[in-house]
């Protein structure tokens, strides 16, 4: 058995037709009546196994834990705890146990994706965390000297980005004032590694990350995305070789935690996300 494959036990399978209804031969079918798993279509959601009322469908052989009763989550008590959770950008010098840091990387594997061969590295490693911090001062250096050093190409960017300026002052900002780009005190990074050329692999890593994030702050955590260290550790190969990243496979999504050394006080008012409903242009309709 191939890893990360899903399976029928049956011995426990009895011919319920369950998941052959839900998926209506879709990526399970019914042969002679038993189900029979297309593993061409199969994505590994792993719903089949979470309809499943004899527990006989497992994933890498493992047996899957019954629901005894159902979960209640106070709806205002989720959103009071999702408006309070920010981006940390400070963290205290104060090691993150390893159970802890692997708790973080473990409940990834809840969120919704349509990909299971995204790899999670974990480092803790203060060393290596400079080391990556070093690489990727010097590859924003790099860039300020590409984008600001010769004038007609920057006068040539400008006209295709209204952001140059900001871009510029953010630059400026890691290269001489803070003088790093990993975040005060950072005690971990995640990194997600995939293969961008297999579809859904990129979105898939962000609600990965996701679920990571929202599970760290219910532990105490503060954490902040770091696109900067995404992009600078998928250029520099001596970063990639020390991580054995395999070729062929990115980094995703950098994420990185520690204790917050930051006092949140006020939940931001003012910016609401523009909504609206059914949205369409009748004239463009064809029946």
């Amino acid at each position: 058995m191939e890893d990360k494959m899903i399976s029928i036990n049956f011995e426990k399978c009895k011919h319920c037709t369950v998941c052959i209804n839900r998926f209506k031969g879709y990526c399970i079918s019914n042969e002679n009546g038993n189900p029979k798993i297309d593993y061409m279509i199969c994505n590994q959601c792993q719903k089949c196994i979470a309809i499943c009322p004899h527990q006989a469908i497992l994933m890498n052989g493992k047996q899957p834990i019954k629901i005894e009763k159902p979960l209640r989550i106070v709806a205002d008590d989720l959103k009071e705890f999702l408006k309070r959770r920010r981006s940390i950008k400070k963290f205290k010098d104060c090691k993150i146990p390893r159970e802890v840091l692997l708790e973080i990387a473990s409940v990834a594997k809840y969120a919704p994706n349509q990909n299971k061969n995204i790899e999670i590295i974990i480092i803790d490693d203060l060393e290596l965390i400079n080391k990556i911090d070093r690489s990727a001062l010097k590859f924003v250096l790099r860039l300020y000297n590409i984008f600001f050093s010769m004038k007609f190409l920057t006068s040539f960017i400008q006209l295709f980005s209204d952001s140059l300026p900001t871009i510029k002052k953010k630059m400026e900002f890691d290269l001489h004032i803070n003088k790093h780009v990993v975040k005060e005190n950072t005690q971990g990074l995640y990194l997600l590694i995939g293969n961008p050329k297999v579809p859904v692999t990129e979105s898939s890593a962000q609600y990965l990350l996701s679920t990571m994030i929202i599970y760290a702050e219910a532990l105490g955590i503060g954490s902040c995305l770091m696109d900067s260290l995404k992009l600078s550790i998928n250029r520099a190969l001596a970063i990639k070789n020390a991580l054995r990243i395999p070729k062929g496979n990115k980094v995703l999504g950098v994420l990185a935690v520690g204790y917050s050394n930051e006092c949140i006080v006020n939940i931001p008012q003012g910016y609401e996300i523009n909504t609206s409903w059914n949205r369409k242009n009748t004239e463009t309709i064809v029946e």
